[in-house]
């Protein structure tokens, strides 16, 4: 079959298949998860369970060079992915 393009977990720096991974992005000067994967820009991506290590270490801030966001509303946007049927739902890969 088609390979999917890997990409690097910047929470735990390891490679994964994109459809394994979370992706972050700044839209509008507001964080927000592209669970389609659609959005353009600059995205961030996470392995789901790495969340709360790349909310400690401010990853997502790095990989997205700041990304004019708010550090409290992509707090939030984090925090809604930690929850475990946030995750879930994340991890399908909607075929």
């Amino acid at each position: 079959g088609v390979s999917m393009p890997e990409r690097t977990c910047v929470g735990c720096r390891g490679k994964a298949e994109q459809a394994d991974l979370v992706r972050i992005v700044v839209v509008d000067g507001r964080f927000a998860v592209d669970a389609r994967r659609r959005l353009g820009g600059r995205g961030a991506y996470l392995h789901p369970g790495c969340v709360a290590r790349a909310r400690k270490t401010r990853a997502v801030q790095r990989a997205l060079r700041g990304g004019a966001g708010e550090p409290a509303q992509l707090a939030e946007v984090l925090e809604a992915l930690e929850a475990p049927e946030q995750a879930r739902s994340l991890g399908q890969n909607g075929t």
